[in-house]
């Protein structure tokens, strides 16, 4: 029931009966004053929400205008970033056209080169093009530092500039490691890192950060932190919706992992390949389906190595280019003759396999092809030119600096043959460390 009251209402009613607070018996006196009839009261109330009513208005109209403003300046703050890519893309165009010596002098002696415009423009060929040359690789990550180190702070903003500087630093390291220097590698994409923290959180500069480390890594022959980087890069990739990047992570993380646990790797790579597209990098597919291929085989699955190798020959083909790729092939298909006993058609592939992987003077894979064909001519009883072609391996991992361990299995490996007492697990022991070897001599190198 209303409380008949007929004191007049304080600041603090009002304040409260406005907001909605009153309660109990405050709010029955009040609300009795007014429905009593005081005028007064009752005009003061009508006033307050007047007011109250104008104030919101003007608030809202004010957020209005704030908001209208904000999305000008980022449709002026876009349209700028626009414009400045075309020009850049424009000047990179005659640019990168030019000699390698000639391009970086142009840049070092010219501001119109070293703009965010023209290095985004060479981060987008870099990335397409790199794995086709190493040595032009080496050449646009120099230039890219040039023009990173060459921007002007003022005109481009804070979490722009380090995302730049980063991915120049990070590609600047990949360049190092598809040169064979790892170290330097390690040391330009530790930089990038501490780079990129300053940045906008691009997920695709992380992702890609996270895959060059991961590649070093492998190099080293540490493969339980490439998995682990190669890991990261995936989360991040997916995170931005990324399936062809993220299917390359996982198919580099197979690379790691499986030459330890071949399930392991059959697994992710049958991952990846349902988001791999064809048409945007050819060569992953094949790498995909060549590593499947090889895992296959070493879990003991010949046939199906055989049969993932017969339908992947048009990838081969069409990378035909690539010698690496053709002489990968030729390893492949004697390990998989091996594992189902065709020891002649095995010794026909690994020859020449063999003969390519010396012009080029690829240590690494000669070391680890020396054994395969150390154990195929074990099997085939012919130890005594399986324990000369192992001391020939062991001379040549003794001269990279190997670490004892890699040198023990070796030895071990050798004398086990020459006792012909030796098992196709131990030669894919002496494998392994020859891999682990390789990596950590390139490391100190």
């Amino acid at each position: 029931m209303l409380e008949q009251d007929d004191r007049h209402l304080d600041a603090r009613e009002v304040e409260e009966l406005l907001a909605g607070r009153l309660s109990g018996d405050g709010s029955r006196r009040v609300i009795g004053h007014l429905v009593g009839g005081c005028a007064g009261c009752r005009r003061w109330v009508r006033e307050e929400m007047r007011r109250e009513r104008e104030l919101a208005a003007a608030y809202d109209a004010a957020i209005e205008r704030a908001f209208a403003r904000a999305i000008a300046e980022s449709g002026a703050l876009i349209g700028g970033k626009l414009a400045e890519l075309e020009r850049g893309a424009r000047l990179w165009a005659g640019l990168c056209e030019q000699p390698a010596g000639r391009r970086l002098t142009m840049v070092r002696s010219s501001p119109r080169y070293r703009t965010a415009g023209v290095l985004e423009a060479l981060f987008r060929d870099y990335r397409e093009g790199l794995w086709r040359d190493p040595v032009e690789g080496m050449e646009l990550a120099e230039l890219g530092l040039a023009m990173a180190e060459g921007l002007e702070e003022g005109r481009y903003s804070a979490s722009w500039l380090a995302d730049l500087r980063g991915e120049a630093l990070a590609i600047a390291g990949e360049a190092q490691r598809l040169a064979c220097r790892p170290g330097e590698a390690g040391k330009f994409l530790r930089r990038a890192a501490w780079e990129l923290a300053g940045g906008s959180g691009d997920l695709l500069l992380e992702g890609q950060l996270r895959t060059y480390e991961g590649s070093r890594w492998l190099s080293l022959g540490r493969f339980e932190k490439a998995a682990r980087a190669f890991g990261r890069a995936e989360q991040a990739y997916r995170a931005v919706d990324e399936p062809h990047l993220a299917a390359r992570s996982l198919v580099s993380r197979a690379e790691a992992i499986g030459h330890v646990h071949p399930e392991q790797g059959i697994l992710l790579i049958r991952r990846a390949i349902p988001d791999i597209d064809g048409t945007r990098d050819p060569h992953l597919e094949l790498a995909a389906h060549h590593g499947l291929a090889w895992h296959l085989n070493d879990a003991g699955q010949g046939l199906a190595a055989r049969a993932e190798l017969r339908q992947s020959a048009d990838l081969y083909r069409r990378c035909g280019s690539h010698a690496l790729a053709t002489l990968s092939q030729a390893w492949l298909q004697g390990r998989i003759e091996r594992s189902l006993n065709q020891l002649d058609e095995a010794r026909r592939w690994y020859e020449r396999a063999w003969e390519g992987f010396e012009d080029f003077g690829m240590e690494s894979h000669l070391a680890v092809l020396s054994i395969d064909r150390a154990e195929l001519q074990a099997a085939a009883g012919e130890f005594g030119s399986a324990g000369r072609l192992l001391a020939r391996t062991l001379t040549l991992v003794k001269s990279w600096g190997a670490n004892p361990e890699a040198l023990a299995v070796l030895r071990l490996l050798r004398a086990a043959v020459a006792g012909r007492k030796c098992q196709w697990a131990a030669f894919r022991r002496a494998s392994l460390a020859v891999r682990r070897a390789w990596g950590r001599a390139a490391g100190r190198g």
